[in-house]
């Protein structure tokens, strides 16, 4: 039998495919990440239906395909090799009580669909990630294949993904945080160790006075600070932290931090919730004495010595 129908072929093809739909979703590529997660659930699902039986991913109505996967054919006889598509996949899957009925895969699967015909809305594809990890975990455990084996360095991301004791905005930071992780990692894959660290390091250019900033601008009434010894809880590089004003005095202001961005490994968070689950995630004694923001801060303006 062709080579490219083989277990083999389809595990290996669904688990490179969901590997660029994580990192497409990491930079904010919804609409590739929609093509490419649809792409592995396709591929993972004619993994299981080959692992049970070869015939079960040919066409319906193409009787010489039936007979070639059977080894009754050969490829002479056939022609055109064809397969069942996504959607065929899945409800046999179904039938045979692999799948359950799920209405998120469903879009995803149109989704994916739209992409490769231009006439999807790339946005709906940014809420994906769950369908899809939650798809190949139940594939997965069918074949009693392990998820390290088939996710690598996304394992640990992915089952905070798929664990529903977390709060969902809880999960979702966990995975930016991997997701930018994996970004500044394949950015320097290859590089000296020192081309990394000076790129994050941050120049000490202060004009206000506050614990571990570095105030640089501001905007729309925002005081945007660059952290130092590290900030990102990504990278540990130089983070960008804009504070809102709570409390202003001549000789005194007082202000909450209101989110974090970080232009190394495109780390991004906003708003008191988010913030809150960052501090959550990230273990204190992992990140640098000073790096991690505290929600509120003074600031003194300084006076000529």
């Amino acid at each position: 039998m062709d080579d490219s129908l083989s277990f083999e072929s389809f595990y290996e093809g669904a688990k490179e495919a969901a590997h660029k739909a994580m990192d497409d979703h990491g930079r904010a590529e919804y609409d590739w990440f929609a093509l490419h997660a649809g792409v592995a659930i396709e591929r993972l699902a004619k993994a299981v239906l080959v692992s049970k039986n070869p015939i079960y991913i040919a066409e319906l109505r193409n009787a010489d395909m039936m007979l070639y996967l059977g080894g009754h054919l050969t490829l002479k006889d056939v022609g055109k090799v064809r397969t069942v598509g996504a959607n065929d996949a899945i409800t046999r899957l179904r039938k045979i009580k692999v799948l359950e009925a799920d209405t998120r895969l469903d879009l995803l699967i149109e989704l994916r669909n739209g992409v490769a015909h231009a006439s999807s809305d790339s946005r709906e594809g940014k809420g994906m990630i769950s369908p899809l990890t939650r798809t190949i975990e139940t594939l997965l455990n069918d074949l009693g294949k392990p998820l390290s084996a088939f996710w690598g360095r996304w394992t640990e991301a992915i089952m905070a993904a798929v664990n529903e004791q977390e709060d969902q905005l809880f999960r979702d930071i966990q995975l930016r945080i991997a997701q930018a992780r994996h970004s500044i990692q394949d950015r320097f894959e290859g590089l000296p160790a020192a081309v990394r660290k000076r790129a994050l390091k941050a120049p000490p250019r202060p004009n206000y006075e506050g614990p571990g900033s570095l105030v640089e601008f501001t905007m729309e009434g925002h005081v945007v600070f660059s952290t130092i010894n590290g900030g990102c809880a990504a990278c540990g590089g130089q983070a960008r932290v804009a504070f809102k004003p709570v409390e202003l005095a001549h000789d005194k202001s007082t202000y909450i931090a209101n989110s974090i961005s970080c232009s190394l490994c495109m780390f991004e968070v906003s708003g008191p919730e988010e913030l809150a689950a960052v501090r959550s995630i990230v273990e204190p004694e992992s990140i640098p004495k000073g790096s991690i923001i505290p929600f509120t801060m003074e600031l003194r303006k300084k006076t000529a010595d």
